[in-house]
């Protein structure tokens, strides 16, 4: 085809270049893709809906097999797992100490981050860097230190030993997304604020804060999520009964439910659904500030 055929052909209204061998293996990789979709989802949720629904079910009917769906929505597992396990006080343990580590997290990464990301003093780079450091160092390796130092200040199977924990190992991830949310707001807005006699916490407060929303509730949802679903630490720095959090109540439910398998899924339930919840609310905004810093510098 000459080129003034093909500008005549481009040119004509009405009559657009066939192209239907592209849309039919377009729609086929499409459908390969969609199951390839389907095959994972059912992978990576299939067990999760059949350990929920078991949570429903009787001890006889999990242990004979029975269908996916229960016969007969049974309550029992759920009022066995609050009464004999003793879930309450593991639940509220458990709120009590990612509510306040998210609560420190965010405050102390908020103020770092602020700092390094608008000021050039001695040593920031240097700080920046030992802050990021952080991210990359195994939890597992730091059990012995850890362990160490919280017994020798007297926080050991306390409260607040564990929550200062959770702050430290919590804060790196933390400070690198808030850094990047400050990084990215245009510098003139807080020259203004600073023009009109604001401070440096007067500036954080009403202008970058504001600014960073989704950052700040990515950080709460991570932080909020890690903590609660954190096993390790919670097991080492704590010994009491009183202490115990709703990850190391489900590791005694499983012995202490060996033979009531609908309250010991009911347990396993309750408290996966709360990060779930948790995250599902707030999705959108954690998947904005994770990809803060990828298309403006």
């Amino acid at each position: 085809m000459t080129a003034r055929a093909h500008r005549d052909v481009v040119s004509r209204p009405g009559r657009p270049i066939r192209s239907e061998p592209h849309g039919v293996s377009g729609r086929g990789a499409l459908i390969v893709l969609y199951l390839i979709l389907a095959f994972f989802t059912v992978v990576m949720l299939g067990p999760i809906l059949w350990l929920v629904a078991s949570s429903f079910k009787t001890n006889a009917e999990i242990l004979s097999g029975s269908w996916f769906v229960p016969e007969q929505v049974n309550l029992d597992g759920f009022a066995d797992a609050f009464a004999e396990g003793d879930l309450n006080r593991a639940f509220f343990n458990s709120l009590i100490n990612s509510v306040s580590t998210t609560v420190l997290v965010l405050t102390i990464a908020s103020l770092a981050a602020y700092v390094l990301a608008r000021h050039e003093f001695p040593f920031s780079r240097l700080l920046t860097a030992a802050f990021s450091l952080g991210i990359v160092v195994p939890i597992t390796s730091m059990i012995v230190p850890v362990s160490y130092v919280v017994r020798r200040i007297g926080l050991f199977d306390s409260r607040p030993g564990l929550i200062l924990v959770y702050t430290a190992i919590y804060f790196p991830i933390s400070f690198l997304i808030m850094r990047a949310y400050f990084m990215n707001i245009p510098k003139e807005i807080e020259q203004a604020a600073y023009v009109d006699g604001a401070g440096l916490f007067t500036v954080l407060r009403r202008v970058a804060l504001p600014l960073s929303t989704p950052g700040l509730a990515t950080v709460a949802v991570i932080v909020f999520v890690f903590s609660w679903n954190e096993f390790l630490y919670a097991l080492i720095l704590t010994s009491s009964p009183e202490l115990r959090t709703a990850q190391i109540a489900l590791r005694f439910f499983t012995s202490q439910f060996d033979f009531n398998l609908p309250a010991m899924f009911a347990t396993v339930t309750i408290v996966m659904a709360v990060p779930i919840v948790v995250f599902i609310a707030l999705q959108e905004r954690v998947i904005s500030g994770l990809t803060a810093g990828a298309t403006k510098q």
